[in-house]
């Protein structure tokens, strides 16, 4: 367990990035922010009807996930010009359902929150849209309860392809917690109403990770691989991939190699490239939650794609040993590391290389137990939990030598980190 916890924390410590953050909420369901409007808004110049303008947003955000960052950097100024041209829009114009609709989509894409309390308070937009608006408001401004009494008792298949995407994905988190199995078949619908889009790329991510709390190991390597082959260039896509790997190895749904080749068949199917840093990112995440086995294999896996004596290869190889020195196999393990040319690896790999070396070095030292361990009676403290005069009482020093260990390993990750 200590040898676990000390390469955990080498790797947690020198390889800057890799910790798992929660994701955070992307701009297919991102709560907007309130701008408020200009003392005197100015009509457009446009004759763009909104449903028009919106549209453009949609083409935008589509243009994410196939990796353009230039389109993802631009999308707060767009979604504050548009909210400016919405705001201003003729007020009979809400009158019809597709412009209404519209604010609906805007909303839900991070507009602005005025826009749509603006054509609430005109009043003049069908019932349906009405209601989806107000469903939309509710679920912005956080009111969940209310946003589930107006979401939950609309069928999203009923409703035109430019909002109904939309409307599904909200449905699914809105009931994520309390029932997961219905949430992603929401999410499923998601990606059927609106294919080829940012929600549905969204559904895709979400639908993944939920699988990976259960059991469905199938159908997360399914959904995980038509992510990897329709989505590897999406702005989303490296996030995607850490957590991909962390899931896989944390909750073992690759603890054993039949297992472990169901993932192996479609990352095979990737380009070398991705093959690579996919298998890297599963031999980081196994080893810092202490899954030698996968290391290994997954490490291994990296090496058959890589070209001899590259950095590359190199960086497979040092995950390769810290995953040995994690079993059995720790003299074999020790051997390779040593092995490894520090002037073939990068500096970082080289601090992470020593580190591990000391720890491995330290795993094989039993501490020195002081002389007068040896001859003192326990005294037992009758108020103390389980210390009752018996063995367990005996173990109290062991306990706290091993304390000991841990606290002066993790000093020592502390000084190689620097």
């Amino acid at each position: 367990m200590i040898r676990s916890c000390a390469i955990g924390f080498a790797l947690c410590l020198l390889m800057p990035g890799f910790a798992m953050a929660a994701e955070a909420e992307d701009a297919a369901t991102g709560v907007p922010t309130d701008i408020r409007p200009p003392a005197v808004a100015k009509p457009s110049a446009t004759t763009k009807a909104p449903f028009e303008i919106v549209r453009s947003l949609d083409a935008l955000q589509d243009e994410v996930v196939t990796g353009n960052l230039a389109a993802q950097n631009t999308l707060p100024r767009v979604i504050a010009q548009m909210g400016d041209r919405l705001f201003a829009a003729d007020p009979q114009s809400w009158r019809q359902a597709k412009n209404a609709r519209a604010v609906v989509s805007y909303t839900l894409s991070g507009g602005q929150v005025r826009v749509i309390r603006r054509v609430l308070q005109i009043g003049n937009s069908p019932e349906l849209e009405k209601k989806l608006m107000e469903g939309a408001l509710a679920y912005v401004e956080g009111r969940e309860a209310k946003a589930r009494q107006i979401f939950m008792d609309v069928d999203a298949r009923s409703l035109p392809p430019t909002v109904a995407g939309h409307v599904a994905l909200v449905q699914a988190t809105l009931i994520s917690h309390d029932d997961p199995h219905k949430s992603n078949e929401l999410l499923d619908l998601a990606r059927v109403l609106a294919p080829g889009t940012l929600v549905e790329e969204t559904a895709l991510r979400r639908e993944i990770f939920n699988l990976g709390e259960g059991t469905e190991l199938n159908k997360f390597v399914l959904l995980s691989s038509q992510y990897l082959r329709r989505f590897r260039n999406s702005v989303y896509a490296d996030n995607f991939r850490q957590r991909f790997s962390a899931t896989v190895t944390r909750l073992g749904l690759i603890s054993e190699p039949e297992q472990f080749a169901k993932i192996v068949k479609p990352i095979g199917d990737l380009e070398t490239d991705d093959q690579l840093r996919l298998y890297m990112l599963l031999a980081q995440a196994a080893i810092l939650n202490g899954n030698a086995p996968v290391a290994r294999l997954s490490a291994e896996k990296a090496m058959a794609v890589t070209k001899d004596g590259t950095p590359d290869e190199m960086r497979a190889r040092l995950y390769e040993a810290a995953a040995l020195i994690l079993t059995n196999n720790y003299d074999q393990g020790l051997a390779k590391l040593k092995e490894l040319d520090v002037s073939t690896l990068s500096k970082r790999d080289a601090e992470l290389k020593a580190a591990i070396l000391s720890i491995a070095k330290q795993i094989r030292q039993w501490p020195e137990i002081p002389a007068d361990l040896d001859d003192a009676e326990p005294t037992p403290n009758p108020q103390a939990p389980g210390r009752d005069g018996t063995a367990t009482a005996a173990a109290g020093p062991v306990i706290d030598l091993a304390q000991k260990a841990i606290s002066d390993t993790d000093q020592l990750l502390k000084e190689h980190a620097h």
